[in-house]
């Protein structure tokens, strides 16, 4: 079997770039009887970031039977299935995702990642929550859909302005006891696996998509109810928040249980064992 891995190597802080390139090396170290080459996505990458070689996906093809399978975090996995992206769905053996999926598609639950390798140095450093300072209600990123109209209504501070450097950001994060995190283009955004990182109790919208190792409700993290007005959302992250800021026990309880799930899933290190864990190279064959 004569196997091809394309993805874009790591040349920045991002995490999934390091993600795929650690797996790759682990793999051909552990199966030296496999022939294996590597392809450079970045090379001709052209803004489709749901293309074929966008920079959030690695796929693994057989070269002699052109079946290939697709690791990803693209925000919308679906569009990895059209053809006039450049994708060969036929030849599909394998999707392996969790952001941007649709109950209906054949996939396998993977996992997520803070936005740059940073954090995983940083949550070595993450406070438990009665070493916290602060108990505000706030969110940081980018604005768009019910983030920009919950943005407006003034109840709730949310800002896009960023922090430099990430350290700033984290510390931001570090230093609340509750975090504030609001689905971005798909339903997982990175902000949920930094604010697990900092061992802070996240709040954020009921998960509806699927994980290698679940995210619970209430466990893992505070949910409250998605709802498409925005002024009923903005009452409901407010009446859960008020719900709970003052339950130190709680608390406590949701926060060291979202920072284990971070250790054993949110990690570059655990990615890239997870990834080993479910593919199956002879599904190619």
């Amino acid at each position: 079997m004569r196997l091809e891995f394309r993805f874009e190597g790591p040349h920045t802080d991002w995490s999934v770039l390091h993600v795929f390139d650690k797996f790759y090396k682990q793999f051909i170290n552990e199966n030296p009887h496999i022939e294996c080459s590597y392809v450079s996505s970045g090379m001709f990458y052209n803004g489709n970031p749901s293309g074929i070689y966008s920079a959030q996906i690695m796929t693994i093809t057989n070269l002699d039977t052109k079946k290939y399978l697709i690791v990803s975090y693209w925000d919308k996995a679906i569009e990895l299935t059209w053809e006039w992206n450049g994708w060969e769905p036929k030849n599909m053996v394998e999707l392996i995702s969790s952001s941007g999926t649709k109950p209906e598609m054949n996939f396998t639950p993977y996992t997520y990642l803070p936005y740059s390798i940073i954090f995983d140095n940083l949550s070595k450093n993450s406070k438990k929550i009665e070493e916290k300072e602060n108990n505000e209600l706030g969110f940081r990123g980018f604005l768009y859909n019910e983030r920009l109209s919950l943005s407006k209504i003034g109840d709730i501070k949310i800002t896009n302005e960023k922090l430099f450097p990430i350290d700033r950001y984290y510390e931001e994060l570090n230093n609340n006891k509750i975090c504030l995190s609001l689905n971005g283009a798909g339903e997982i955004c990175n902000r949920d696996i930094e604010v697990l990182s900092a061992r802070s109790a996240l709040l954020r919208p009921k998960l509806d998509l699927q994980f290698h190792n679940k995210l619970i409700p209430n466990y893992h993290y505070i949910s409250f109810e998605m709802d498409n007005d925005p002024i009923i959302l903005n009452k409901n992250i407010l009446d859960r928040y008020n719900e709970v800021k003052d339950d130190d026990e709680f608390l406590k309880f949701i926060s060291e249980n979202g920072y284990q799930w971070y250790l054993e899933n949110g990690t570059v290190d655990s990615n890239v064992r997870i990834l080993k864990e479910i593919i199956d190279i002879n599904k190619l064959q």
